[in-house]
């Protein structure tokens, strides 16, 4: 083989590629000619009939020589060469020579373009009725936030703090789930009751069928130094007095740390002691101390107002001691034991990780205390000052039991404690005699750690109602007549919602109905968030977040779902539907393209004849000067046309067929009352691709005929018979 051969060779399939580039552009350039000299030739037709109007007539020709301008910039041709303008006409008067031939080729392929369009337009509006149904386009942009089952991490103020600080969150909505017991003209029932703002409502799509939402937009309940939920106490009263020592201790606490927060730990509590190191949340609550120590910097002050509610005094604020394990902070060298890429283990000579016992300012912390303070036993009388400290050494879980009498606190018992009495001994036993008795609280555990404490709404709760129409049936008034209704109820908080385990029940107040919403399933109302948080609630039931834009609302569910809390949207229902009925789709396309492959087969039949009955006279075009190209580019042509008014043809029966269907199942949903249901949507990329795959099936379908004539000899072919 020589070289030249060999090289001939190895650049043929380069030479092919350029070669099919070449001729792809071409179709592709006639391809749009096509379309703008058929469209516009199409206005002109309807312009041109005797009845429409004049001014319609004008603007249907102005369109017509529209679409005629950008022709020039298609319709490229060398010296020599027939026009394709002109290649164009000759291909349409080609098929109106043969009329019935070229309507049925047409009609098969609108047949089978219009089968496509038709089922997938059902496949698309089923799937866009479903989920109009089922979400509203806000709701693509919201989250709902719950806490995980079984975890420690609660929806408090620093949590929707965390939520704001989120790159794209618009608003951190909280909800405050509590009962309430409603009284009205002495019939009482229990139903569920709504701490919101009227920007969640508004958010959540709340619409009164009658009067309107409240107005008050409050999350935090300005408490006044020495009022703490209902209970007023003085700053002399403070129940951890501050004697001037740093490291004085105010009580023995249990504490967790925010989930991925890392604290400084020092030698002392003071922000100018040394830095020993840092630290992080571990499995389970840890032990501690809770002390006084130097006031933090003014900017974490004023967060832990904001956050906590705590009341940081200008001279002292609130630290942690506690032994902890600690790491320190720089770049990890090796992945054996890095955390967060950046913080490694302190470790002892003998490897294990170092633990010492060390002080941390109370932020990004929880705290539950584990001893009970003699000031916070409220409600418990005596005059002994040695029964108050006796009181203060015994151990509990509540932070605070209020409202609990002497007797049910305690035992009786021997001052000397060598005897006992029975807690039911007559008076008698109890003095006159040698020993001295007193009271005290057994280790049993008498206390009614679940005993309800009943207390009052705070002076800022407002006291309005929106409530739903189921309650208005089980209260017995019509919904027309609510507004400016006044009833009677009180709520029930658990510990879910407190820092503690006990019970709160508030005392009744009366509420009144501003507004009513459509809801018939179950009898709820809701009232101002501000309401139920006077009632000392520091978790929350429900956050809603919501961002700004669809497109950022996955990325910001998995940062809040990193911080350990569960989040749901409206959008994964509206993912699987989409899921379904893509499925769906893609099964009704291709019942469609069956359709279509039958209508492609009778084109290619109807090209295929139509070469050998016009074989005598593409000898005479080819003897009277025409190119074999050309000759090519004619039948191309005719097809493409042929494809082109197919598509078109087909969209629009698909388009009309459709919507006659959704005007049957309306008349239909009409008469039940249920409105007007259009189950076909087309949207335009999908037109588009249409169009395109129906130009496609013409110039494939004529590809074979036209290579076919350019093979036809103009010698044989006059002689043809």
């Amino acid at each position: 083989m020589n070289l030249n051969k060999f090289f001939h060779l190895l650049t043929a399939p380069f030479r092919s590629m350029n070669n099919l580039r070449k001729w792809l552009t071409q179709i592709g350039l006639f391809s749009i000619l096509l379309i703008f000299y058929l469209s516009s030739a199409f206005f002109l037709i309807f312009a041109n009939i005797r009845f429409m109007p004049g001014p319609l007539k004008r603007l249907l020709k102005f369109i017509s020589n529209l679409l005629l301008k950008p022709l020039g910039l298609f319709n490229k041709y060398q010296e020599h060469t027939i026009n394709r303008l002109n290649l164009i006409d000759l291909a349409i008067k080609n098929m109106m020579f043969k009329k019935t031939r070229a309507v049925i080729t047409v009609g098969g392929m609108a047949l089978g373009i219009g089968s496509i369009v038709f089922l997938v337009s059902l496949g698309y509006g089923i799937n866009k009725l479903v989920i109009d149904r089922v979400a509203r386009l806000e709701e693509m942009q919201q989250a709902d936030i719950n806490p995980q089952p079984g975890s420690q991490v609660r929806l408090t103020d620093q949590s929707l703090s965390q939520f704001k600080n989120i790159p794209d969150v618009a608003h951190a909505l909280p909800q405050i789930a509590v009962v309430a017991k409603v009284n009205y003209q002495n019939s009482v029932s229990d139903m569920a009751v709504y701490g919101v703002t009227a920007e969640y409502l508004n958010q959540s799509a709340v619409k009164p069928i009658e009067g309107k939402i409240f107005e008050n937009n409050e999350l935090s309940y300005k408490v006044v130094p020495g009022q703490v939920a209902g209970i007023t106490i003085s700053k002399n009263e403070d129940p951890y007095p501050f004697e001037g020592k740093s490291g004085q201790k105010i009580r023995d606490i249990e504490y967790d740390i925010d989930a991925e927060e890392w604290l400084k730990v020092r030698e002392g509590p003071s922000t100018n002691a040394k830095l020993l190191g840092y630290t992080r949340q571990i499995e389970g609550r840890q032990l501690g101390q809770e002390v006084w120590g130097d006031k933090y910097a003014a900017s974490v002050s004023a967060e832990r107002n904001e956050d906590y509610g705590d009341i940081v005094d200008d001279e002292y604020g609130k630290w942690i001691k506690s032994k902890v394990l600690i790491w320190e902070k720089e770049p990890c060298t090796q992945e054996v034991g890095c955390e967060s890429g950046n913080y490694q283990p302190i470790l002892e000579a003998d490897g294990r990780q170092k633990e010492e016992e060390v002080f941390f300012a109370q932020i990004k912390t929880r705290v539950y205390s584990t001893q009970l303070k003699r000031n916070q036993v409220l409600g418990v009388t005596s005059d002994s000052d040695e029964m108050l400290n006796l009181l203060d050494t015994i151990e509990l879980q509540d932070e605070a039991v209020l409202g609990t009498s002497s007797a049910e606190l305690s035992l009786f018992a021997q001052a000397d404690d060598s005897t006992v009495a029975p807690i039911d001994a007559p008076p008698d036993t109890l003095s006159g005699s040698d020993d001295e008795w007193i009271e005290i609280a057994s280790e049993a555990g008498v206390i009614k750690q679940n005993e309800v404490k009943q207390i009052a709404l705070g002076a800022g709760a407002t006291k309005e109602a929106v409530v739903n129409t189921a309650m208005l049936n089980i209260l017995g008034i019509t919904a027309d007549q609510a507004v400016g209704k006044s009833f009677e109820t009180s709520f029930i908080v658990t510990g879910d919602l407190l820092d503690s385990d006990e019970k709160v029940e508030s005392l009744p107040e009366t509420y009144t109905i501003v507004g009513v919403v459509p809801e018939d399933n179950a009898p709820f109302f809701y009232v101002p968030f501000m309401d139920l948080r006077t009632l000392g609630i520091t978790n929350f039931s429900q956050a809603k977040i919501v961002v700004k834009s669809p497109n950022s609302l996955a990325q910001v569910r998995r940062q809040v779902e990193a911080i350990g809390f569960a989040t749901a949207s409206v959008a994964d229902t509206v993912e699987q539907i989409d899921r379904l009925f893509g499925t769906l789709r893609s099964v009704l396309a291709l019942l469609g393209m069956v359709a279509l492959a039958v209508a492609s087969l009778g084109m290619f039949n109807t090209l295929t004849v139509s070469l050998l009955e016009r074989t005598r006279e593409v000898g005479l075009m080819k003897a009277m000067g025409m190119k074999s190209s050309e000759v090519r580019e004619l039948f191309l042509t005719e097809s493409m046309i042929m494809g082109f008014f197919g598509g078109v043809l087909g969209i629009f029966f698909g388009f009309a067929g459709g919507k006659l269907l959704s005007l049957g199942i309306s008349a239909y949903s009409l008469v039940k009352g249920q409105g007007f249901i259009d189950i076909s949507y087309i949207p335009t990329p999908f037109v588009i691709i249409v169009f395109v795959l129906s130009l496609c099936v013409g110039v494939f379908t004529g590809i074979y005929p036209a290579r076919r004539a350019t093979k036809i000899s103009a010698l044989n072919a006059l002689r043809y018979e």
